[in-house]
C-alpha cells in the first residue's frame, strides 16, 4: 500500500480555475448555477473490469484523511452516488464490519451490485454505465422526500476507469446550494480502488457564498485476503 499512497497522491493534486486531476483523470467543474453536470469522455472500449466481491470497509490511501465518506463501499453508494437499491433499508440494520462484503457483477450496460454485512443485512442495486447518459432512475422528477430537489447521475468509461458523476440540488428557506461528486472506479492490487472528488456550494439572500471540497482516495481489499 505503500507504493499505491505515494502514487496517488501525485495523482490527487488540485489545480486551479475551477479544474482537478484525480487518479490521472481531469475533471473540470461547470459553474455550479450553470445545473449541469462535470462530464468526462466517455467509450465504452475503455470500461475496466469491475467484476468481484470486495471488503465494504475501504483503506485509506490518500486525500483528505478526515472526510468519513468512504469508509464504507455500500454506504457511499447509497448515498452520494444514489444507486437504484442500495438505498433500501437492510433488514437488519447494515453493520460495517470486517465481514461486510460489496460484490460487483457484469451485467449488459453495467454491473449489478450485492452488499451483505455476513450479519444478515443485504442490499443490492444497479452500477450503470451509460457511456456518459443522464441516467432516467435519478432525474429530479424521481425525487424522494429526503431529497425533495432530486439527485442527477452521469457515467462512463475513460482510460480504464468507471467514472460517475452525481450532483444534488438543495434549498431550505432562503438558502440554496448543490453537492457535486465525481467518483471513479477500476481494479488495483486485485481490489477496488475508488477515488471521489468532491465540491460543496451554498448561497444565501445577504447573498453570502461558501465553497469547500475534498479529493480522497480509498482502496477495498478482495474479500477474503
Amino acid at each position: 500500500m505503500g507504493r499505491l499512497a505515494a502514487a496517488a497522491l501525485t495523482a490527487l493534486v488540485l489545480t486551479g480555475c475551477g479544474a482537478s486531476r484525480i487518479d490521472g483523470v481531469s475533471v473540470a467543474w461547470p459553474p455550479f448555477r450553470d445545473g449541469t453536470l462535470a462530464a468526462l469522455p466517455s467509450d465504452p472500449a475503455q470500461c475496466p473490469h469491475l467484476a468481484g466481491t470486495y471488503r465494504a470497509q475501504g483503506e485509506f490511501v490518500s486525500g483528505d484523511r478526515e472526510t468519513v465518506a468512504l469508509k464504507d463501499l455500500r454506504i457511499f453508494l447509497k448515498y452520494p452516488l444514489d444507486l437504484p437499491g442500495m438505498d433500501d433499508n437492510p433488514l437488519p440494520e447494515w453493520r460495517s464490519g470486517p465481514q461486510a462484503t460489496v460484490a460487483f457483477t457484469a451485467a449488459p450496460d453495467g454491473w449489478t451490485v450485492l452488499a451483505l454485512d455476513g450479519q444478515g443485512a443485504r442490499s443490492s442495486g444497479r452500477l450503470a454505465q451509460l457511456n456518459g447518459a443522464q441516467d432516467p432512475a435519478a432525474l429530479p422528477g424521481a425525487a424522494r422526500p429526503a431529497r425533495p430537489d432530486g439527485i442527477r447521475r452521469l457515467s462512463g468509461c475513460t482510460q480504464g476507469r468507471l467514472w460517475v458523476s452525481v450532483r444534488h440540488d438543495w434549498r431550505q428557506y432562503e438558502s440554496m446550494g448543490v453537492r457535486r461528486h465525481v467518483a471513479l472506479l477500476r481494479p488495483e492490487a486485485g481490489g477496488l480502488l475508488v477515488s471521489v472528488l468532491r465540491e460543496s456550494d451554498s448561497i444565501g439572500m445577504l447573498p453570502w457564498y461558501s465553497n469547500e471540497g475534498s479529493v480522497f482516495q480509498y482502496w477495498f481489499a478482495p474479500a477474503g485476503r
